[in-house]
């Protein structure tokens, strides 16, 4: 069966993207875990983490682009066994593009993920991020 073939349904990516955030979010919250529980309440929190955005993003940023870069998977699609391949290939992606990827998805989910509007209405199903590095998520 052809790789195309396999194209990896939005559900599962909302579910895998859920994910995802989740796990990026324990890990901000485990490495501010003491300032966090300081926190009066949810304005300070707002405040805490706009002082802290940089490092938030770059937590999504080297989450994303390593674990596409090394395995096509991230834990969500791990779990709703998916990956992220080269849409020509089928192989892995290399760094630069999983570079690229992640960093086209964070500007698209702090523009109101507009980048991700195209998925829902193309063949094979791809948002921005993933028209920018040429790839395609799959069924495994």
């Amino acid at each position: 069966m052809d790789f195309r073939e396999r194209i990896a349904p939005n559900s599962k990516r909302v579910w895998s993207y859920t994910i995802d955030n989740l796990v990026v979010s324990g890990l901000f919250i485990a490495i501010f875990y003491e300032q966090i529980i300081s926190l009066q309440s949810t304005m300070d929190m707002s405040i805490f983490i706009k002082s802290h955005i940089v490092v938030l993003l770059t937590l999504e940023l080297i989450y994303q682009t390593l674990f596409i870069y090394k395995s096509g998977k991230t834990l969500g699609k791990s779990i709703l066994k998916i990956k992220t391949v080269d849409q020509d290939s089928g192989n892995l992606l290399t760094f630069k593009k999983a570079l690229v990827r992640a960093f086209v998805r964070l500007i698209s989910e702090n523009f109101f993920y507009l980048g991700f509007l195209p998925a829902f209405y193309t063949d094979k199903k791809q948002t921005l991020h993933d028209m920018a590095a040429k790839d395609i998520v799959i069924n495994e």
